[in-house]
């Protein structure tokens, strides 16, 4: 199965020979202190450097938007890492506390030589000031056409949702694994889809399982809410 298109805003070189070593890979900025902080490492035998830019994080429709940001500031942005040492990167927020729905981000880290180094895009999460944590809250869909099916995720909630290791379950109890590790992010208030292999049976019957934001694996219909009227 093709891989889905958002999977490129994940580490976009893969395979290079000169990368960083980047923890956590996940930032989320708390009401509270205003900041969060990574730290880059450079384990190779030369220098390393580079820049880092925020983006406002924006899905519409199937595509996944990115605008420079205004209210998020990254610190430092020029980057210069020797041979076996490491970085502190600050993410501070320069704007209100978000009220009640949390606001997503991307962290790219970009070297300054294009060839043989890994170009990073981290998710980066500005938290709202409530007592209890923003939440995904999934709408389940399948559409289009049985030889062009699609999985279409709603995301009605306060938090974002990462789905990992999506498989499908049919009614006789067999799985389909439809996409290994990440799958990919539904901001809230965003919808994703993810086109799906054919299946004879139209995926009628059956039940879509995943890990969400890191838990262990779930019968998504357990933890997330169907869409009216399908029959996941």
């Amino acid at each position: 199965m093709r891989r889905p298109a958002a999977l490129a805003l994940g580490v976009l070189a893969a395979w290079s020979v000169h990368a960083l070593e980047i923890r956590p890979v996940r930032v989320s900025v708390p009401a509270g202190p205003a900041h969060a902080e990574l730290w880059l490492t450079n384990p190779d035998g030369a220098p390393w450097s580079g820049q880092a830019r925020l983006y406002r994080w924006e899905q519409a429709g199937d595509q996944e938007q990115l605008v420079p940001a205004t209210d998020l500031a990254v610190s430092p942005a020029r980057l210069e890492i020797a041979p076996g040492q490491r970085q502190r990167v600050r993410v501070v927020r320069l704007g209100a506390v978000p009220a009640a729905v949390q606001q997503g981000y991307r962290l790219v880290i970009s070297p300054d030589t294009g060839v043989g180094d890994a170009r990073y895009s981290l998710p980066v999460f500005v938290e709202p000031d409530r007592p209890v944590p923003p939440v995904p809250r999934l709408q389940v869909g399948t559409e289009g056409s049985p030889s062009a099916p699609r999985l279409h995720l709603y995301n009605d909630g306060d938090g974002h949702a990462g789905l990992a290791d999506l498989v499908f379950v049919d009614a006789q109890g067999r799985r389909q694994p439809l996409i290994d590790g990440l799958a990919g992010y539904v901001l809230p208030r965003s919808a994703r889809r993810w086109e799906l292999p054919p299946r004879p049976d139209g995926y009628a019957g059956g039940r879509f399982r995943a890990r969400l934001n890191d838990a262990a694996e779930a019968l998504l219909p357990a933890v997330i809410a169907p869409a009216p009227g399908t029959e996941l």
